[in-house]
Protein backbone atom coordinates (compact mmCIF):
# COMPACT_ATOMS: atom_id res chain seq x y z
CA UNK A 1 0.00 0.00 0.00
CA UNK A 2 1.06 3.71 -0.68
CA UNK A 3 -0.13 6.43 2.01
CA UNK A 4 0.22 10.07 1.08
CA UNK A 5 0.75 12.34 3.73
CA UNK A 6 -0.02 16.22 3.63
CA UNK A 7 3.19 18.30 5.71
CA UNK A 8 1.02 21.37 6.54
CA UNK A 9 -2.03 20.90 9.13
CA UNK A 10 -1.08 17.06 9.09
CA UNK A 11 2.53 16.46 10.43
CA UNK A 12 3.26 20.21 10.79
CA UNK A 13 1.49 23.24 11.87
CA UNK A 14 0.45 25.42 8.59
CA UNK A 15 2.06 28.66 7.92
CA UNK A 16 0.72 31.37 10.10
CA UNK A 17 0.52 34.41 7.59
CA UNK A 18 -1.37 36.81 10.60
CA UNK A 19 2.31 38.01 11.38
CA UNK A 20 3.35 38.23 7.43
CA UNK A 21 -0.17 40.26 6.90
CA UNK A 22 0.51 42.11 10.34
CA UNK A 23 3.90 43.10 9.28
CA UNK A 24 3.05 44.50 5.87
CA UNK A 25 0.05 45.92 7.67
CA UNK A 26 -2.78 44.53 5.64
CA UNK A 27 -5.80 41.81 6.33
CA UNK A 28 -5.13 38.12 5.38
CA UNK A 29 -8.01 38.95 2.86
CA UNK A 30 -6.43 41.46 1.36
CA UNK A 31 -3.34 39.58 0.68
CA UNK A 32 -5.14 36.81 -0.61
CA UNK A 33 -6.95 39.01 -2.47
CA UNK A 34 -3.83 41.11 -4.02
CA UNK A 35 -1.68 37.70 -4.17
CA UNK A 36 -3.64 34.60 -5.33
CA UNK A 37 -2.25 34.09 -8.54
CA UNK A 38 1.12 34.84 -7.57
CA UNK A 39 1.05 32.31 -4.73
CA UNK A 40 -0.59 29.52 -7.11
CA UNK A 41 2.38 30.13 -9.48
CA UNK A 42 4.75 30.29 -7.06
CA UNK A 43 3.13 26.85 -5.07
CA UNK A 44 3.94 25.02 -8.69
CA UNK A 45 7.25 26.49 -8.93
CA UNK A 46 6.62 28.77 -11.76
CA UNK A 47 8.07 32.15 -10.37
CA UNK A 48 10.64 32.86 -7.74
CA UNK A 49 9.98 34.32 -4.17
CA UNK A 50 11.77 37.68 -5.82
CA UNK A 51 9.61 37.89 -8.43
CA UNK A 52 6.61 37.36 -5.99
CA UNK A 53 7.90 39.91 -3.96
CA UNK A 54 8.07 42.23 -6.34
CA UNK A 55 4.86 41.56 -8.38
CA UNK A 56 3.07 41.94 -4.68
CA UNK A 57 4.91 45.50 -4.71
CA UNK A 58 3.20 46.31 -7.70
CA UNK A 59 0.16 45.58 -7.09
CA UNK A 60 0.17 46.55 -3.42
CA UNK A 61 1.96 49.93 -4.20
CA UNK A 62 -1.73 51.05 -6.10
CA UNK A 63 -2.99 50.80 -2.65
CA UNK A 64 -0.79 52.96 -0.68
CA UNK A 65 0.74 50.05 0.61
CA UNK A 66 4.72 50.17 1.94
CA UNK A 67 6.94 47.58 -0.33
CA UNK A 68 7.94 44.42 1.18
CA UNK A 69 12.10 44.55 0.90
CA UNK A 70 12.46 41.16 2.44
CA UNK A 71 10.97 37.27 2.44
CA UNK A 72 8.35 37.18 4.82
CA UNK A 73 7.54 33.88 3.79
CA UNK A 74 10.65 32.74 5.56
CA UNK A 75 11.09 35.35 8.32
CA UNK A 76 7.67 34.21 9.65
CA UNK A 77 7.56 30.36 9.32
CA UNK A 78 8.16 28.48 12.36
CA UNK A 79 6.12 24.63 11.89
CA UNK A 80 5.71 22.72 14.45
CA UNK A 81 5.82 18.79 14.52
CA UNK A 82 2.90 16.88 15.05
CA UNK A 83 4.30 13.83 16.99
CA UNK A 84 1.51 11.58 16.81
CA UNK A 85 1.38 11.85 13.40
CA UNK A 86 5.50 11.26 13.36
CA UNK A 87 4.31 7.82 15.48
CA UNK A 88 1.28 6.73 12.90
CA UNK A 89 3.98 7.68 9.70
CA UNK A 90 7.15 5.23 11.71
CA UNK A 91 4.82 2.50 12.10
CA UNK A 92 2.73 2.52 7.95
CA UNK A 93 6.78 2.72 7.09
CA UNK A 94 7.27 -0.82 8.69
CA UNK A 95 5.18 -2.33 6.26
CA UNK A 96 3.94 0.08 3.46
CA UNK A 97 5.18 3.09 1.30
CA UNK A 98 4.91 6.19 2.86
CA UNK A 99 5.66 9.43 0.97
CA UNK A 100 5.13 13.18 1.60
CA UNK A 101 2.52 15.23 -0.54
CA UNK A 102 2.19 18.84 -0.15
CA UNK A 103 1.84 21.94 -1.59
CA UNK A 104 4.83 23.91 -0.76
CA UNK A 105 6.65 26.93 -1.93
CA UNK A 106 10.76 27.56 -1.62
CA UNK A 107 11.41 29.29 1.75
CA UNK A 108 8.96 26.59 3.68
CA UNK A 109 10.47 23.77 1.62
CA UNK A 110 13.72 24.87 2.28
CA UNK A 111 12.95 25.24 5.86
CA UNK A 112 11.05 21.58 5.95
CA UNK A 113 14.75 20.47 4.87
CA UNK A 114 17.02 22.19 6.70
CA UNK A 115 15.14 20.98 10.21
CA UNK A 116 14.86 17.23 8.73
CA UNK A 117 10.82 17.42 8.50
CA UNK A 118 10.94 15.18 4.93
CA UNK A 119 13.38 12.67 6.68
CA UNK A 120 10.30 10.86 8.04
CA UNK A 121 9.20 9.62 4.97
CA UNK A 122 10.33 7.31 1.74
CA UNK A 123 10.11 10.22 -0.63
CA UNK A 124 8.55 13.59 -0.86
CA UNK A 125 6.64 15.23 -4.02
CA UNK A 126 6.75 19.04 -3.37
CA UNK A 127 4.22 21.12 -5.10
CA UNK A 128 7.00 23.75 -5.84
CA UNK A 129 9.46 21.21 -7.43
CA UNK A 130 7.25 18.98 -9.31
CA UNK A 131 5.35 21.52 -10.94
CA UNK A 132 1.64 19.96 -9.81
CA UNK A 133 -0.48 21.27 -6.71
CA UNK A 134 -3.53 19.74 -5.09
CA UNK A 135 -6.07 19.59 -5.96
CA UNK A 136 -5.08 18.94 -9.38
CA UNK A 137 -5.93 15.50 -10.81
CA UNK A 138 -2.42 15.75 -11.94
CA UNK A 139 -0.58 16.03 -8.63
CA UNK A 140 -1.80 12.56 -7.40
CA UNK A 141 -1.72 10.94 -11.17
CA UNK A 142 2.32 11.85 -10.60
CA UNK A 143 2.56 10.39 -7.16
CA UNK A 144 1.61 7.29 -7.68
CA UNK A 145 2.75 7.04 -11.47
CA UNK A 146 5.76 7.53 -9.94
CA UNK A 147 5.95 5.03 -6.70
CA UNK A 148 3.82 2.56 -9.24
CA UNK A 149 0.80 2.06 -7.20
CA UNK A 150 -2.97 2.27 -8.61
CA UNK A 151 -5.54 4.60 -6.56
CA UNK A 152 -7.05 1.37 -5.17
CA UNK A 153 -3.79 0.16 -3.26
CA UNK A 154 -3.06 4.45 -2.15
CA UNK A 155 -4.58 6.00 0.68
CA UNK A 156 -4.25 9.84 1.18
CA UNK A 157 -4.49 12.30 4.53
CA UNK A 158 -5.08 15.95 4.16
CA UNK A 159 -6.42 18.88 6.63
CA UNK A 160 -8.37 20.13 3.21
CA UNK A 161 -11.63 18.62 2.38
CA UNK A 162 -11.10 20.23 -1.17
CA UNK A 163 -7.94 17.89 -1.79
CA UNK A 164 -9.71 15.04 0.04
CA UNK A 165 -12.53 15.60 -2.57
CA UNK A 166 -10.00 15.78 -5.59
CA UNK A 167 -8.21 12.36 -4.51
CA UNK A 168 -11.44 10.28 -3.95
CA UNK A 169 -12.73 11.45 -7.65
CA UNK A 170 -9.72 9.29 -8.44
CA UNK A 171 -10.48 6.57 -6.61
CA UNK A 172 -7.93 6.84 -3.82
CA UNK A 173 -8.89 6.06 -0.52
CA UNK A 174 -8.82 9.80 1.19
CA UNK A 175 -9.06 10.74 5.01
CA UNK A 176 -9.95 13.94 6.30
CA UNK A 177 -7.04 15.08 8.78
CA UNK A 178 -8.84 16.64 11.84
CA UNK A 179 -5.84 14.87 14.32
CA UNK A 180 -3.87 11.93 14.79
CA UNK A 181 -6.23 9.93 17.12
CA UNK A 182 -8.60 9.75 14.55
CA UNK A 183 -6.42 9.05 11.79
CA UNK A 184 -4.92 6.13 13.96
CA UNK A 185 -8.30 4.64 14.38
CA UNK A 186 -9.05 4.31 11.09
CA UNK A 187 -5.57 3.28 9.32
CA UNK A 188 -4.87 1.01 12.38
CA UNK A 189 -4.89 -2.20 10.65
CA UNK A 190 -2.33 -1.49 8.42
CA UNK A 191 0.43 -1.53 11.07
Amino acid sequence: MLFIFDMGGVVTTTSQKDRLCQKIGISKQSFVDLSKDLYEQLNKGEITVKEFWSAFNLRSDKQGIKPVETDYFKLFFQPELNCETIEIIRHLRKKHRVVCGTNTIDPYYDIHIERGDYSYFDSTYPSNKIGKAKPDSDFFELIMEAENYTPQDTFFTDDLTVNIQAASSLGINAVCFTDAKSLLKQWKKFF
